[in-house]
């Protein structure tokens, strides 16, 4: 299986291929591309979209016919040196077990600098305890099997790690409703020690951590799943995934990429700063 940095620089080449395309002049269509390859339109598309590299060959041609300069040339190649490197990943044992749209996010998530988390009135994935996870899924149980349930648990506690590794840790921003903390799920003494776990991955230096508290209101009530991934690439617009509880779907749109930076930063613009969020989390153990 391919390494997730490999997918994402594919796409980042495929868009420089197709900027490459559209600035040359005159400007050759996909089909003509196609033909001076050797190759089909959809190839050239495939190509365009990171769903496929060229080989050295095609990629020679291709440059010709746009008459692109030297120093674009062999930063392209670099670049498609870097997305031609594969290794093992983690999840590969999983995958037979997991809805498809789940790998695809925890690709995305594996390979992101950066991750932006909303989830309303459950505690954001990172953070989550298992026996947290085992509270919040005991209704699921019925429906999916425990077997089937084991193996999800096993693969989100295996997913923190993407936020606690030492080497590339992403970097992590947080929100969630008050509305998280106060439910007792699992029993007050499962929820206390998952109070004490978020406090303590709050003090990690790449987490930041905030709620929206009840006065909030409209804010505080949003059920909004939401989680926006940056690159360390500075020309990859990101990733936003929607959690509809039925599926993840995704936005690579960078105009819908953006229109869910917009939804974090109002949630953000209601809720309490780090350190208050801590303060109301250390004030609902004492409650328990």
């Amino acid at each position: 299986m391919t390494k997730p940095q490999t997918s994402r620089a594919m796409a980042n080449v495929g868009r420089r291929l197709r900027a490459l395309r559209l600035e040359a002049r005159p400007r050759p269509t996909q089909a003509a591309v196609g033909k001076a390859i050797g190759k089909s339109q959809d190839m050239v598309s495939l190509f365009e979209k990171g769903g496929q590299l060229p080989t050295d060959v095609q990629l020679r041609k291709i440059l010709d016919l746009y008459e692109v300069d030297q120093a674009t040339r062999l930063d392209l190649m670099a670049e498609i040196r870097e997305a031609r490197e594969s290794e093992a990943v983690w999840w590969a044992e999983y995958v037979a077990h997991l809805p498809r749209s789940l790998v695809r996010l925890i690709e995305l998530e594996d390979s992101a600098s950066e991750i932006r988390i909303a989830t309303g009135s459950l505690i954001p994935w990172p953070f989550q305890t298992l026996d947290y996870m085992k509270g919040v899924d005991e209704f699921a149980s019925h429906e999916v099997g425990a077997e089937r349930l084991a193996v999800q648990h096993e693969v989100r506690v295996r997913r923190q790690e993407i936020v606690t590794r030492t080497d590339r840790p992403a970097a992590v921003d947080v929100l969630f409703s008050e509305a998280a903390i106060r439910p007792q799920v699992g029993g007050p003494e499962v929820m206390r020690h998952q109070l004490a776990r978020i406090i303590e991955m709050a003090a990690m230096p790449n987490v930041r951590l905030r709620v929206l508290p009840f006065s909030a209101g409209a804010a505080a009530a949003t059920q909004l799943f939401l989680n926006i991934m940056d690159f360390a690439n500075p020309k990859d617009p990101g990733v936003a995934a929607i959690d509809t509880g039925t599926g993840v779907v995704f936005a690579e749109d960078p105009k819908e990429v953006r229109a869910r930076r917009r939804m974090f930063d109002y949630l953000v613009r209601n809720a309490l700063g780090p350190g208050d969020s801590v303060d109301l989390i250390g004030a609902a153990i004492k409650e328990l």
